[in-house]
């Protein structure tokens, strides 16, 4: 149902340069495939990462923390709660900078009546591949993210193809418009290599919380006390 509003709402052609070359949009909702995406030379991250990780730092507040603990499990929730959609999109290669998101905190409305789900989305859009001076057609990857429950409610891709109507042909990008794009890429790398690193080092936080609380040897929950 997201997939389909958000393509209703996109052009189906963008010319440009006076109608002369343009984009043609094809729309799917199909999941990209396994090998479409360029390979991560770090360490594969959990898709659960997010939740796994605010379980985990309660499960060691349950337990039990001294206060220098619980200032560390404070500081990685705060982080968390602030930097999500940052780091869960930005580790993907997705932009979430202000002007880079196709639509922020969107309302969720059922048809024409005055309804409005308790949800908002966001959509991000990135590039597949690093275009070059060849590059007929773009494939941009599609997430339209659950404000509500923090992951993506879905993912599809737009097929962009540039089209001159002068020859009434596909053509490769002018070049103005390849360096804007080769510049987006690189951008969208920097962002997954960055924020890959900011999780890993939140998970590592984390890991030493865990080891200094239940997941030690002389480990005792911290049950309470009653007076009688």
């Amino acid at each position: 149902m997201y997939a389909q509003a958000v393509a209703r709402r996109s052009p189906q052609c963008l010319n440009i340069k006076d109608s002369l070359v343009g984009l043609v949009y094809k729309y799917s909702t199909a999941v990209p495939s396994r090998n479409a995406n360029p390979v991560s030379t770090s360490r594969p991250i959990d898709p659960r990462w997010l939740s796994d990780t605010k379980q985990r730092v309660g499960k060691c507040i349950t337990f039990g923390l001294p206060s220098k603990q619980l200032v560390e499990a404070s500081s990685i929730l705060q982080q968390l709660a602030s930097d999500w959609t940052e780091l869960l999109m930005g580790s993907e290669g997705y932009l979430t900078a202000p002007g880079r998101v196709g639509l922020e905190k969107q309302a969720v409305v059922w048809g024409e009546m005055p309804m409005t789900w308790p949800d908002r989305i966001s959509v991000f859009h990135k590039l597949r591949f690093r275009p070059d001076e060849s590059t007929e057609s773009i494939i941009l990857d599609v997430v339209i993210l659950s404000e509500s429950k923090q992951r993506p409610a879905a993912r599809c891709l737009e097929d962009v193809v540039v089209y001159d109507y002068r020859t009434s042909r596909r053509t490769t990008l002018p070049p103005f418009m390849l360096d804007q794009f080769q510049r987006t890429f690189e951008l969208q790398e920097t962002a997954r290599f960055e924020n890959e690193s900011k999780i890993h080092h939140l998970l590592n936080r984390v890991r030493d919380i865990e080891r200094n609380t239940w997941d030690r040897p002389d480990a005792r929950e911290d049950l309470g006390s009653a007076r009688s």
